[in-house]
């Protein structure tokens, strides 16, 4: 098993600014971390080498579009490694899938899909359902209210690193109208951020200057959202865990004060809202198992009138992250 890369201060420096913009040219990054762009090209492509940097991806709100989040949690019985892997395999070849992962803790497969409705999730879900039947013990289903993106605190070299920036989508988002050109931008950067424009352009048989044009009109509308670096957590020698936290005797304020304080704790990426069998979702990088439990303790102590329950999940294998629906794969990065 691959250990933790060894990153300098220079890494560092330049996956912080990938962090924040991983759309900025090397020819950015370098000015503002004081190296060429050729270094910083040479140390980009080492970590992704090096499997650091799994791929770049744009945050897209795609409940601008109408498309909701739903979540699917699978506990499994008498299923073989093997079997493991093809359940999940089934669900990282379908094209509503979102995320996949095979989790430890209460639940042994996370997906997630992106629908129109719950009709059209629930519809793919039960023939998942009874394609596997023989192998589901118990299943759980959310679909996410409110979603947030922050960058990751623990990449500053700085003793006081700066506070997240949170990048945020709702399902009470008002929708905007797309194209087949806007939805062939969003399925190339979906997974290739750092795709220029002119290869966009000869993909879509369009120019430059109308994917450029048509990409500052998503951003300008909040489409787009955020330019974001996907690392692989292990190689960063930190676990990706979730907590899921059920609550109760909720008033607005109270709900509110919890927001934001579980998401600006540290490790804290993916802050959640959900609608179904619990409330909250908070995703971690965290040094261990240790810095976990210390995090779920504080939470529970400082809301310790609102939590009523907290599980947990941490993850073990992660087959496939796509913030688009059909969305491109990553390209090979050059």
């Amino acid at each position: 098993m691959e250990g933790k890369y060894a990153l300098d201060r220079k890494d560092l420096r330049i996956l912080v600014e990938l962090d924040r913009d991983t759309r900025q040219s090397n020819n950015q990054i370098g000015k503002k971390v004081g190296l060429s762009k050729e270094v910083v090209h040479y140390r980009i492509n080492r970590m992704l080498e090096g499997g650091l940097i799994v791929r770049f991806h744009t945050v897209i709100n795609y409940f601008k579009l109408g498309i909701a989040k739903f979540k699917a949690y699978l506990r499994l019985v008498d299923a073989d490694k093997a079997k493991l892997e093809e359940i999940a395999g089934y669900f990282n070849r379908h094209r509503k899938t979102e995320w996949v992962a095979l989790t430890t803790g209460r639940w042994d497969l996370i997906v997630g899909f992106l629908a129109h409705n719950a009709n059209e999730f629930d519809d793919e879900l039960q023939i998942a359902l009874t394609k596997f039947s023989r192998y589901i013990q118990d299943k759980a289903v959310t679909t996410t209210l409110y979603l947030a993106h922050q960058t990751r605190e623990f990449l500053s070299a700085s003793s006081k690193p700066e506070k997240s920036r949170v990048v945020y989508h709702t399902s009470k988002d008002p929708q905007e109208a797309i194209d087949e050109i806007d939805r062939g931008i969003l399925r190339l950067l979906a997974n290739n951020a750092r795709l220029p424009a002119v290869e966009i352009a000869h993909r879509l048989r369009t120019t430059p200057r109308v994917v450029q044009y048509r990409i500052k009109e998503m951003e300008k509308k909040k489409i787009i959202l955020a330019y974001r670096t996907h690392l692989d957590s292990k190689r960063m020698g930190r676990i990706f865990c979730k907590a899921i936290i059920y609550l109760e005797n909720i008033t607005k304020e109270r709900l509110e004060q919890f927001i934001a304080y579980s998401s600006n704790m540290p490790g804290a990426i993916w802050p959640q809202r959900v609608l179904g069998s619990w409330d909250f979702e908070l995703d971690f990088e965290l040094e261990d198992y240790d810095a976990f439990q210390d995090a779920l303790l504080n939470l529970k102590e400082k809301f310790s009138d609102i939590i009523r329950s907290q599980e947990f999940c941490i993850l073990s294998k992660d087959f496939k992250l796509d913030l688009f629906p059909e969305a491109f794969p990553a390209l090979t990065q050059r």
